[in-house]
């Protein structure tokens, strides 16, 4: 009886093992094998499709997405909430070319190919507007909504402040195509026709200028413009740091038509009319290209860089992790030519030939179970200042050290002391773990099986036995009845 008691105890010891084992791999927010089909991910899903009824040239988010600004071909200027409803439109007196949004969504600048800049506040009140010598190619607005500074097809730079007054102007020579900002708006940097690239403090002061030999399509900068990047026609990327000094220079394929880098400057992202994606290190070294079905008109880094974005004429969004693999597209019915990131990094929008912007939502779950980080679950995600000057921070940490361990992607900025660090290592202890209890689940549910088909095999017998020794019992008392007295 002691020896039947001790092996179900053992039985069932097995089956709570078996079953805490089961709860370790059904961890929500544990990294994904590589069995899994990242692009069957719903990543992002569609908030709303903000009608426009012609192309959308160029769409702007704010800080968590709640409002998006729109500069369309019928000369509209527009801002939408995130639920799609059209909160204000402003006719211009031509295309609208380019549009930028302060990230508390309080003002909406805008330049127009009627050769003006527009000044909006949230309400839709046209509070100023400037008229420059040419079509108003790009502009963009400070973090704080204190500054804007745009470019021209006259080949100045103009910097205001919010009450529209013209700080200072630049005449380069040429159209100026491109323009950045640094977070709390002292640094500028653009390029253009003039070959050039150039960076000014928010005084006018110019700091550098850096022929390239080529026409610049696209700059940005870092929020301290600790970095500057830029893309040419000459098919070259440019890196340049504070001092004007090229850190490198690539020439990866073709007309580069977008540049993004990290808060950090440790990865630059390149869109290019050869289809494809790059993505290069601090150091120049390209890790990984992604190829497309047509020209890659505008590529965006997620400020908390878990995810790469990039519009595509061949009507595609697509989402890539910094190991270049796709996770998520979606077709927004026509060639797309301008994407923006909220952020906070939740909000993914993108301007379409179709008539439309598209406003998509980060799924949460799926990108804790992608970067095993519960922090993609909570309101507060990674702490990412939505005003100030913090140079790096979020997910950012944590991605780099996830793709360091894949030998893919390195990270040049490290904290010890970064929480990312410790959540990192935290991931794969319990990674190890689960990994231990997998390993011995089987071989014990095996012996289980073996043991409990045993047991059983053993009472059968034990069985049949003492219903054949009652039967011979029965039929010996059956006999002792009919046998005759004496």
């Amino acid at each position: 009886m002691r020896q039947s008691a001790g092996i179900w105890l053992f039985i069932a010891l097995g089956l709570l093992f078996g079953l805490f084992a089961d709860l370790g791999a059904a961890d929500p927010v544990a990294p994904d094998s590589g069995d899994v089909n990242l692009s069957e991910l719903r990543a992002f899903n569609l908030l709303c499709k903000c009608e426009t009824g012609c192309i959308v040239n160029t769409v702007s988010l704010s800080s968590s997405g709640s409002y998006l600004a729109v500069g369309d071909f019928n000369h509209n200027v527009s801002l939408f909430n995130s639920e799609g409803k059209n909160l204000w439109n402003y006719t211009t007196g031509d295309i609208v070319y380019t549009v930028s949004i302060s990230p508390d969504g309080t003002c909406v600048a805008a330049g127009s190919n009627d050769k003006k800049v527009y000044f909006f506040n949230r309400e839709g009140k046209l509070l100023w507007s400037y008229e420059t010598g040419g079509s108003v190619n790009c502009v963009v607005v400070s973090s704080d909504g204190s500054y804007v500074a745009t470019g021209s097809e006259d080949g100045k730079i103009y910097f205001f402040n919010k009450e529209g007054r013209l700080l200072w102007n630049f005449d380069s020579g040429d159209s100026v195509r491109s323009i950045a900002i640094s977070r709390d708006g002292s640094y500028v940097t653009a390029g253009g026709s003039s070959y050039c690239i150039y960076l000014f403090d928010s005084e006018g002061n110019k700091i550098w200028e850096r022929r390239t030999g080529s026409v610049i399509n696209c700059v940005c900068i870092t929020p301290q413009a600790h970095y500057v990047a830029a893309g040419g026609s000459n098919y070259n990327v440019y890196l340049l740091n504070k001092k004007g000094d090229f850190s490198w220079v690539h020439n990866p394929a073709y007309w580069i038509s977008s540049v993004s880098l990290t808060n950090n400057g440790s990865y630059l992202a390149a869109g290019s009319f050869d289809d494809k994606i790059y993505l290069f290190n601090s150091t120049g070294t390209k890790l990984w290209d992604y190829k497309a079905k047509d020209d890659i008109y505008s590529v965006t880094i997620s400020p908390d860089a878990s995810f790469i974005a990039a519009g595509s004429w061949d009507d595609t969004l697509y989402v890539l992790d910094l190991n270049g693999k796709e996770f998520w597209n979606c077709s927004c019915g026509g060639n797309i030519n301008s994407v923006s990131v909220s952020r906070d990094s939740s909000v993914l929008a993108a301007a379409s030939d179709d008539g439309a912007a598209y406003l998509f939502e980060r799924n949460s779950t799926v990108f804790a179970r992608l970067f095993g980080d519960e922090r993609f679950l909570s309101k507060e995600g990674f702490g990412l200042p939505l005003t100030g000057t913090a140079e790096t921070g979020g997910i950012e940490n944590v991605v780099e050290i996830a793709s360091a361990s894949s030998g893919k992607v390195s990270g040049d900025i490290k904290s010890e002391n970064d929480p990312a660090v410790d959540n990192s290592a935290s991931t794969k202890s319990s990674s190890r773990l689960q990994g231990i209890l997998n390993f011995f689940k089987y071989p014990i549910f095996l012996l289980l099986v073996v043991l409990i088909v045993a047991i059983y095999l053993k009472n059968r017998k034990l069985k049949k036995r003492t219903e054949e020794e009652n039967l011979e019992d029965f039929e010996n008392l059956d006999d002792e009845k009919h046998r005759p007295e004496n």
